[in-house]
């Protein structure tokens, strides 16, 4: 299934009415904002430098959720500006 089909999925007709708490986070972490995914980047990258000079266990495990939560924003974010949307210029298609 393609990107387009799932959004028609998700928002369309026959979407489901009371989608549940994983699926709202997951839809949530996946329409944030370039602002928003920009300021995660460079949030990562501080933990990053911090944990590294630390070597405290839990900062690092906590750099590595936070930047796994930043791939996943960053792959959301570059997945909307490929797949064509509501407002949007759609390509033709044969």
């Amino acid at each position: 299934m393609d990107l387009l089909t799932y959004k028609e999925l998700e928002t369309g007709p026959d979407a489901p009415r009371n989608p549940s708490r994983g699926h709202r986070a997951w839809h949530w972490l996946l329409s944030l904002s370039p602002t928003v995914v920009t300021f995660m980047v460079a949030l990562s990258i501080g933990l990053c430098m911090v944990a590294v000079q630390t070597g405290w266990d839990p900062m690092l495990g906590l750099m590595a959720f936070f930047w796994f939560l930043t791939f996943i924003a960053l792959v959301g974010m570059v997945a909307r500006w490929v797949t064509p949307g509501r407002g949007r210029h759609r390509m033709a298609a044969s």
